[in-house]
């Protein structure tokens, strides 16, 4: 008997959130789509404050494959939102979500009235991760996120409605 068979059969435990998965043109609509979608699944996860928070950095992702990814381009390309949620831990569970596009990464050409979707992401999560490369951008975004009845009010302490 191999150690897999003595440890019981493989099942996911009673309160595990199967992953979301989607993938669409980068167009605006298909952005505000997906931003839904996400808020949704979240939902079902933590407290109302918390999950507009979390699909407020997830938007800012999605609309800056939007306005960037494909400039040259003409066309639009594929952006991917993949979010997977931990099992429940003591204080919450652990969230990453990822969006992915196969464009081309243009830094920031300074301040003006542009640029505040990196900060702003930030500011609503514990970590965030920009990955640009020869096949793209990837955009990792990580939160522990409280059960419903709790709040982790923000990624640093601040509602998106309090900083606004």
């Amino acid at each position: 008997m191999d150690v897999l068979q003595r440890m019981g059969p493989m099942t996911a435990p009673r309160d595990a959130v199967a992953p979301l998965d989607l993938c669409a043109l980068a167009t605006t609509g298909n952005a505000a789509m997906m931003r839904r979608r996400f808020r949704g699944w979240v939902g079902v996860l933590t407290d109302p404050d918390t999950a507009d928070d979390l699909a407020l950095a997830v938007y800012e992702a999605l609309a800056n494959v939007v306005d960037h990814a494909y400039v040259g381009r003409g066309e639009p390309g594929l952006m991917t939102l993949w979010a997977e949620a931990s099992c429940p831990l003591l204080t919450g569970r652990d969230l990453v979500v990822t969006v992915l596009d196969e464009g081309a990464w243009r830094p920031s050409t300074g301040p003006g009235w542009r640029g505040r979707g990196l900060p702003l992401m930030r500011e609503l999560v514990h970590a965030t991760a920009v990955l640009p490369g020869d096949e793209g951008t990837t955009v990792q975004l990580r939160r522990r996120i409280a059960p419903h009845g709790t709040s982790t009010a923000g990624g640093r302490g601040r509602t998106a409605a309090a900083m606004a």
